[in-house]
């Protein structure tokens, strides 16, 4: 499993976003993708993310597990998730 979370500079929420995942970076790893870059942007597409910030749960094979799109959500939520 691994965490991507889509941000991008003007996102008021963003921030929160990424601070979800520097805390749970040490249980799994956590991608980070700025959609103002091209790559981001690109990720973004692939994924169907439509808004930020967009927190998504994926398997290995990068099929969505769990999303949290436009919001962020408890920590609690996320860690209950990652734990199955």
């Amino acid at each position: 499993m691994k965490i991507k979370i889509f941000w991008k500079k003007d996102c008021p929420n963003c921030p929160q976003a990424k601070k979800i995942g520097e805390m749970i970076e040490d249980k799994l790893e956590v991608q980070y993708c700025d959609i103002d870059t091209v790559e981001g942007l690109s990720e973004a597409c692939m994924l169907n993310v439509m808004s930020t910030p967009t927190i998504m749960l994926l398997d290995k094979e990068n099929n969505e597990l769990e999303a949290w799109r436009g919001m962020v959500p408890k920590i609690e939520n996320v860690k209950e998730k990652i734990s199955r």
